[in-house]
């Protein structure tokens, strides 16, 4: 086929649109998106990534050839904050498309694999004041034994 008849075939296509249904799974240290797409095979979608943090995902199958119908879907997600955006991954089983975006290890003052550690901060805050206000006891006894 040359390129215009290609280019004629593509233009003739009687496009339906639709929304998959998708599922989010998290665990600790990773979330997965699953996308029910019965009937789709792993050549007829695409998975990409853009600078401004978002993930792409697209897929068209033909679904009657004589009418020349397809069926199409589009969507667009953002990638949390946290996620280690160069070990994101996706796997295709039949009638499924997994996205796994597993969290970043950053070791620092906010983020320990995407929690944050504000109980630390509040058990050390806590143990302070209490060391505080027994300090405080202790010196009003002895100045009351001064006395």
């Amino acid at each position: 086929m040359d390129q215009t008849n290609a280019a004629e075939a593509t233009c003739n296509r009687l496009y339906e649109d639709f929304e998959p249904y998708c599922k989010w799974l998290k665990k600790e240290r990773q979330v997965t998106l699953e996308i029910n797409l019965k009937g789709f095979k792993k050549e007829q979608l695409k998975v990409q990534m853009n600078n401004e943090g978002f993930l792409t995902i697209y897929g068209e199958r033909l679904v009657d050839a004589s009418s020349n119908k397809w069926s199409r879907f589009h969507k667009e997600i953002r990638i949390s904050k946290g996620c280690n955006v160069n070990a994101i991954r996706a796997k295709f089983s039949p009638g499924f498309l997994f996205i796994s975006m597993p969290k970043e290890a950053i070791m620092g003052k906010h983020f320990i694999y995407g929690v944050e550690t504000r109980k630390r901060t509040s058990i050390k805050v806590a143990i302070g004041v209490v060391g505080v206000v027994a300090l405080g006891i202790y010196i009003a006894q002895l100045v009351r034994s001064y006395k």
